[in-house]
């Protein structure tokens, strides 16, 4: 059974060199000293030259700069302190007559659907089992005369936009357009026909929970639950009336004991009546258009009714960044993965992420893609919108680092800012990761096996190139290990994957995981995995059609730790670190029982 399942594997294996294909997640270990990064430091600089060209009318900027206030901050993982953006960037537009008067990173926006992060982030630190019927919590959803089958939507597809429901309750109707509506050919209708409350342009009010619950039972599904996304805001009221009919708190607690407390963000709350002492005009942004500062989200606040500010999100995301906004890594890491495919192959969601893949010749310099540089750069948003407002959060996991962008007036400025940060951000971390793993981890690594095995001769070398990590060189007692490997290869695994080759490409990419440890001499050390990532290649040729349609499938992480000798996978090197600054102290490559190898001076 083992051989046909190999078999099986193999014939899905024909992938070519030429195809991107590399890990999900860092090429290179995180840049941790940015702020000492000339590279980086010029790169910022000349990002604030062009923002402040921009809001000075010296350029174009694409958005109405005079009524156009906007804060942008680049969070990081050596910040000084969460609340404290790595860089910022504030803009008062002359035109905000109202709310304050000193824009500062403590300034409060509403941030619309950016709020759904944060909901779901309370969802996941809840406790409550994310995986039950969201019937279970709320009942009165279990009716057999409902055209939506509740029982079988979760609380994580509410959360993850995949419950197959509309996406409001109410304000999708607009009774003030009326007579607008019937001009352009919509049929006469009572008035008794438009909902009983949150309907625009009549004196119902909000709706109550009794009301929105009752409501759920007359609504349309739009798609099967988990199917494919469907963007839903009555989602997440759903499922915060669920956590607090386990909890006893209403969202404005939740918000305070699950967030704002436990990361120090005392300017994030919901903007609901009675509001909150802490929203304060004062110190608000209110754009000179039609805007929404001061409403009443009510119970729609959880899906897009937050106000926060540039210091709380960038304490948000630090924590984001550092693996520590739920109980442990591993939950972080799973809220950071797709869950569904989106509308282009550039597009997957989140948990409510917008996960966007762009293309690497959108954000990396012609030069770099030249040298064979630039590679896929998973970016986790989120963006949102209120009347008057916009923001916009991003996460680049692989390089520790985050943005955030608030505006209050015209909605133009919120992409234009976050394209022109991206397209400034990526390519100046991406170089500062080099320049610091070029320092660490590149040269030639000199030492010996162990006594045990005879204290052969051992030296490895590494590069690093436009695209990644290279091992250039191994020997082993006068041995050419790298042609080792594909004769290996070609005896073990090339009899379970026929017709699938390894080029002479050998790339390391680090694997996350960390050892803490001790040498010999008692010194405290971290043991840091790197693997081989192999770079197969077809030797198969065929006359029919279709040839080389497989082969734009990047299948390479199928073949990670298939090779051992003597109870080591010989695709594992080890980096041996200081415990206490991080620095590379030497290289181990177990398969060979080596020593810790020194660098070459």
């Amino acid at each position: 059974m083992k051989f046909a399942f190999l078999s099986l594997l193999a014939a899905s294996h024909a992938t070519t060199t030429a195809l991107e294909c590399q890990q999900h997640g860092p090429i290179l270990p995180r840049p941790l000293d940015l702020n000492h990064s000339k590279t980086f430091r010029r790169a910022l600089d000349n990002l604030t030259s062009v923002l402040d060209s921009a809001v000075a009318g010296r350029i174009k900027a694409g958005w109405d700069t005079r009524n156009t206030s906007i804060s942008v901050g680049l969070v990081s993982l050596d910040q000084a302190k969460p609340s404290v953006p790595l860089w910022e960037f504030h803009h008062l537009a002359k035109g905000n007559v109202n709310g304050t008067k000193r824009l500062d990173r403590n300034s409060q926006y509403l941030i619309g659907s950016v709020s759904k992060v944060i909901s779901d982030a309370i969802l996941l630190r809840s406790g409550v089992n994310i995986d039950e019927p969201v019937t279970k919590f709320l009942p009165s959803l279990n009716n057999a005369s409902s055209l939506i089958s509740w029982n079988n939507i979760t609380l994580r597809a509410l959360a993850s936009q995949l419950a197959g429901i509309p996406p409001n309750y109410g304000f999708s109707e607009y009774f003030y357009l009326k007579s607008y509506f019937q001009t352009l050919g919509f049929p006469p209708i009572d008035d008794s026909e438009f909902g009983s409350c949150g309907i625009i342009g009549l004196p119902y009010g909000p709706c109550t929970q009794d009301q929105i619950l009752q409501g759920m039972l007359t609504l349309h599904p739009i798609a099967p639950p988990m199917s494919r996304p469907v963007y839903s805001n009555i989602a997440y009221t759903l499922f915060t009336y669920a956590l607090s009919a386990r909890t006893g708190k209403n969202y404005t607690q939740l918000v305070q004991d699950l967030i704002s407390t436990p990361f120090n963000m005392p300017n994030t709350f919901p903007s609901v009546s009675p509001f909150p002492a802490a929203m304060d005009s004062s110190r608000a942004v209110i754009p000179p258009v039609d805007n929404s500062w001061g409403s009443n989200y009510a119970d729609n606040a959880p899906g897009g009714g937050l106000v926060s500010t540039l210091a709380d999100l960038s304490s948000f995301l630090h924590a984001i960044l550092s693996h520590t906004v739920l109980d442990t890594e591993t939950k972080v890491r799973e809220w950071l993965q797709p869950r569904s495919f989106a509308g282009s192959r550039n597009s997957f969601v989140g948990t409510p992420w917008e996960i966007f893949r762009p293309a690497p010749e959108l954000l990396f310099p012609a030069d770099v893609i030249a040298q064979g540089g630039g590679h896929t750069v998973t970016i986790l948003e989120k963006g949102g919108a209120a009347y008057g407002y916009n923001a916009y959060i991003s996460v680049l996991d692989e390089y520790g680092v985050g943005v955030v962008i608030l505006t209050a007036g015209d909605t133009n400025a919120v992409l234009g800012v976050h394209d022109a940060v991206l397209s400034v951000l990526v390519p100046a971390v991406d170089a500062a990761a080099r320049e610091s793993a070029q320092k660490e981890y590149a040269g030639r690594f000199l030492g010996k096996t162990t006594p045990a095995t005879g204290n052969m001769p051992v030296n490895a070398t590494i590069e690093i190139d436009a695209k990644s990590m290279r091992l250039v060189g191994l020997s082993s007692n006068g041995t050419d290990m790298l042609a080792s490997f594909a004769e290996v290869w070609a005896v073990t695994m090339g009899m379970v994957m026929p017709g699938t080759g390894l080029a002479e490409e050998w790339r390391l990419y680090p694997a996350e995981i960390s050892t803490p440890g001790r040498l010999a001499d008692g010194k405290k050390v971290v043991r840091e995995d790197w693997r081989i990532m192999w770079a197969l290649e077809s030797e198969f040729e065929s006359e029919l059609p279709g040839r080389g349609i497989s082969e734009q499938n990047c299948l390479s992480w199928t073949a990670a730790d298939w090779v051992y000798w003597g109870g080591e996978p010989i695709d594992r090197f080890v980096f041996v670190k200081d415990a206490k600054d991080g620095r590379v102290l030497g290289l181990e490559v177990p398969f060979l029982r080596t020593e810790v190898m020194k660098k070459a001076r």
